[in-house]
């Protein structure tokens, strides 16, 4: 019995236990949450848009874009930029001794920055932390030692006085008056809305020419051929086109460090002998020495045509486009010289010279057109008429190789194959029988084969594809050839073409090594 009353007193105090643990979990759990207690009977509506408000938009876009009448407000006054105050200077002791050399000199200057003067106009840019740096602050960094008098000095004043004391006064900074009729807000607006300013004119200084090296213009193809045959700028873009005798026609963006390629083209059995571009620079012609057809390719629709060659030319080797770009001129194997449009490539007129023409050079207003060849003698033609209107003797001449007109039309050059070139004025060789050279060059030794003018008629480009670094450049004012280039370090190898750009910013020589070089000329503009 004792035994049977121990177990039902264990019992009754488990189930007591039992219900307490279930009493505490009913208490910590609870009920969920009904999640939707609404019944839609008929379908949502829509939320309304905003209406449209005038009023807020207009208050918005005066605090994004600002009010207009604010400009004409806040535009600065006339009185401002003559307000004058007092200039500072900072003067040290001459006996102070520091570790940089003329340290007290540095900042006994006039400081120019602070002080306004009449007619100065204020900064166009202000750093705030400039004032807070001191120059003790520097020579912390620096690990220096200055004077005490100067440590507590604007680190700002301090370098800008050191510079204008060993540099002076850039041209940059100094502030000339306009003396053009249009104010400063005219100026800003012609300058934001794309308007080219026209450079000013500057003599170009003879004896050394200011030139740069820059990155080939077929850097990133080199595939036109082993003689790169042509090389050309465009006449109203920052494009240039490269083409050899491998029958590979290439167009870059010229910027003088990537050179882009813009687009290739091949001509399969083709070997390139000519490349011009027509039409405003809207058309590339393509010619060959092989063949009785040309290529032309319409840089806007990106196609390309075969056109065959009138009856009786064989070949394009040598060709001429005119300056108003209607007319090309061939040169012939018997002394012939055809004109054709450049429109239809059909053939209009056929001259005739008394010994085998190698070059063509039309005269800048397109009324005439100046040839040469194997004789001592030069050819004008008249193009109206297609006439022999005059012929002139070349001085010393044998046999000519090349000729070129100055686009002032104020000169004409003419290289031989015994390596001299002869520069004559062109009035005298339109009307003298036997004119007399302003200048004989006789810097080159091989035959002349080819001769460019720049578009300011200032410089004249010679070259010979018979022998290593064949070119010079001659300063036409004073009739002097520019001493450093080539130097001996440049490797032109045999240049073959030769091409200023528009603006004659940069110069472009092909080679027969399979590289246009590309060179800055820092006299002039970017292009």
């Amino acid at each position: 019995m004792k035994m049977s009353q121990a177990t039902m007193k264990r019992s009754k105090s488990k189930a007591q236990k039992n219900q307490a643990v279930d009493k505490s979990f009913t208490k910590k759990r609870k009920p969920t949450k009904t999640l939707y207690t609404q019944k839609f009977s008929a379908p949502l509506k829509r939320k309304r848009k905003s209406e449209y408000d005038a009023k807020e938009e207009a208050r918005l876009e005066r605090i994004v874009f600002g009010d207009p009448s604010d400009i004409i407000n806040n535009l600065p006054d006339d009185e401002k930029f003559t307000e004058s105050s007092e200039s500072r200077t900072i003067n040290t002791d001459d006996n102070d001794v520091s570790a940089d050399n003329n340290v007290s000199d540095d900042l006994s200057i006039v400081n120019e920055d602070d002080a306004s003067k009449a007619g100065q106009r204020k900064a166009a840019w202000v750093d705030e932390d400039d004032a807070q740096y001191s120059v003790q602050d520097a020579t912390k960094v620096q690990n220096r030692k200055l004077p005490n008098e100067i440590q507590g000095k604007p680190y700002k004043d301090y370098l800008h006085n050191k510079y204008k004391q060993l540099v002076g006064t850039p041209k940059w900074a100094e502030l000339k008056e306009s003396t053009t009729e249009l104010d400063d807000l005219d100026n800003d607006i012609l300058k934001h809305s794309c308007h080219l300013e026209k450079p000013k004119a500057r003599n170009l200084p003879r004896n050394i020419i200011d030139i740069k090296t820059l990155s080939a213009i077929n850097k990133q193809t080199h595939t036109e051929g082993p003689v790169i045959s042509s090389v050309e700028f465009h006449p109203s873009s920052t494009v240039a086109l490269v083409a050899g005798t491998s029958g590979i026609l290439s167009l870059f963006h010229v910027d003088g460090i990537d050179n882009n390629t813009l687009h290739t083209m091949q001509y399969k059995k083709f070997p390139i002998s000519t490349a011009k571009f027509l039409k405003d620079g809207t058309e590339v012609l393509l010619g060959s020495q092989y063949y009785a057809h040309c290529h032309s390719y319409n840089l806007m629709s990106g196609k390309t045509y075969r056109i065959p060659l009138p009856h009786g030319i064989t070949n394009m080797q040598k060709c001429e486009v005119s300056p108003d770009g209607k007319l090309i001129a061939l040169c012939g194997r018997l002394g012939e010289i055809f004109l054709l449009t450049s429109s239809t490539k059909e053939l209009i007129a056929t001259m005739k010279m008394n010994a085998k023409c190698r070059a063509v050079s039309f005269t800048p207003d397109n009324k005439n057109l100046i040839t040469h060849g194997d004789s001592n003698e030069m050819y004008v033609w008249d193009i109206n008429s297609r006439a022999c209107i005059h012929r002139a003797v070349d001085d010393g001449c044998l046999s000519c190789a090349s000729i070129s007109v100055s686009p002032s039309g104020q000169f004409v050059a003419t290289g031989s194959k015994e390596g001299v070139v002869n520069l004559y004025e062109t009035k005298t060789v339109l009307q003298n029988q036997s004119p007399v050279p302003l200048k004989i060059v006789l810097n080159l030794v091989t035959p002349i084969t080819r001769l460019k003018f720049n578009s300011h008629s200032e410089i004249l480009a010679m070259a010979s594809d018979k022998k290593h670094n064949a070119f010079k450049m001659m300063h036409l004012p004073s009739f002097t050839v520019f001493s450093n280039f080539p130097t001996f370090q440049t490797n032109i190898s045999m240049p073959e073409a030769i091409d200023f750009s528009p603006a004659s910013g940069y110069l472009g020589i092909s080679n027969r090594s399979g590289t246009a070089f590309l060179y800055r000329l820092k006299h002039y503009g970017n292009y």
